[in-house]
């Protein structure tokens, strides 16, 4: 208890310089809210598949709010809202954003907590909101266990968790900066941590700082603040995330960016939650994650192979449709069929060429496609094709339609 309260005291202490969470307040335009409110209803629409109307009349806590920048979107789209911010300066200010943006009615008013989210009332709150909200806050908590089950409990059951941080893997390159930052200011000569944080910053990653303030339009000082200044920056994994859910015994629905696994839901008929799939297939996201430099054009890149990839997606089109809509009395050749998978599984092999294991599926579903066809044109007994059937590695073996 006593490190969780030191810890509290150094990043409210941090943040009371500058505010981390003032996306639009400080610039005092209308245009900058809208801009952001953009942003937000785009993240929520498009990305968590929660759009504006999700939140109209639902209850809504938000812990670690800060100046409730991204929280006025929600009371805009209709929920009502409880902010909690240890931060008085910056419960303040979101009050004055409350104020300015939101033409409240009497089911609307928000409630604004001043205090640590781990000095909340859960007595009294606990399984009291629709939905629980926490963004950018986690990873300056020391004990995230603890704030993630209190951010569950607070909800009602079958309500919704709205949790967001930062990713190890995809702050692996921030602390490979924070770790030249801290290493080069022993030797500075300005008198304060920060001054030699700052200093350090614009000098080394002056172009970082710039793309953040491309994409989001803080001050200079407060980015500084939130990524570098800041003590605690203890970025959870997917799998972390993962864990503390199933430990509160909630369900995965979406998230942003996506971490679900190619194939999730393998029918109508399956279970879309399958935990171990879901920590396997985000360990290549989270390598993405530390690896991009081009933004979203390579996320898509680093999917799609580039030698011949064009050529291979169009054979498959090509041989999916050959078979689309297949009717009683429908004219095809399984010759055809087969001449139309067995270049699909070539084409297959050069694209893949980097990835064998992938080239070496797409070979075998191919000569499979072709054996069996062979054997139907053929008209074989019923049971040698059963036994050649079963003796598929790919082919008719598990799922049917993914």
């Amino acid at each position: 208890m006593e490190s969780l309260k030191r810890n509290e005291k150094e990043t409210l202490t941090t943040f009371q310089k500058h505010r981390p969470s003032e996306y639009f307040s400080h610039i005092g335009s209308q245009d900058s809210f809208l801009v952001h409110h953009r942003k937000v209803e785009n993240l929520s629409r498009f990305g968590l598949n929660l759009p504006p109307e999700f939140f109209k009349e639902k209850k809504v806590i938000d812990l670690g709010a800060g100046t409730g920048e991204n929280t006025i979107s929600l009371a805009k789209w209709g929920a009502s809202c409880t902010l909690v911010e240890m931060n008085s300066e910056a419960i303040e200010r979101a009050r004055k954003v409350f104020a300015e943006k939101l033409e409240l009615n009497p089911l609307q008013e928000p409630s604004f907590v001043c205090q640590s989210l781990f000095e909340i009332d859960l007595n009294s709150l606990q399984a009291s909101f629709d939905i629980s909200h926490s963004r950018g806050v986690f990873t300056h908590v020391a004990d995230k266990t603890g704030a993630f089950k209190i951010l569950s409990d607070l909800a009602k059951p079958g309500g919704y968790i709205i949790h967001g941080d930062r990713n190890t893997s995809g702050g692996v390159q921030e602390m490979l900066q924070r770790f030249a930052i801290y290493s080069l200011a022993k030797n500075l000569p300005m008198e304060t941590f920060d001054e030699k944080v700052i200093y350090l910053a614009e000098a080394l990653f002056e172009k970082d700082i710039d793309r953040s303030q491309a994409s989001v339009p803080r001050t200079r000082e407060a980015i500084i603040f939130d990524r570098w200044v800041i003590s605690q920056q203890d970025n959870p994994s997917v799998r972390d995330v993962l864990a503390m859910m199933r430990s509160n015994g909630l369900q995965y629905v979406s998230s942003w960016p996506r971490i679900d696994f190619a194939g999730r839901g393998e029918s109508t008929y399956t279970t879309p939650i399958n935990w171990n799939n879901l920590e396997n297939g985000a360990k290549t996201i989270e390598l993405m994650w530390m690896l991009l430099n081009h933004g979203e054009s390579e996320n898509l890149e680093s999917f799609i192979p580039q030698v011949g990839a064009d050529e291979f997606f169009n054979q498959t089109t090509k041989v999916s449709n050959r078979l689309r809509n297949l009717k009683s009395n429908s004219n095809l050749s399984g010759k055809i069929i087969s001449e139309d998978f067995a270049k699909w599984g070539k084409l297959g092999k050069v694209t893949f060429e980097s990835q064998p294991n992938i080239a070496q599926r797409l070979k075998i579903f191919a000569m499979e496609v072709g054996v069996f066809l062979s054997s139907v044109e053929q008209e074989k007994p019923l049971g040698e094709i059963r036994k050649l059937i079963d003796s598929f590695e790919i082919l008719f073996q598990n799922f049917l339609g993914v």
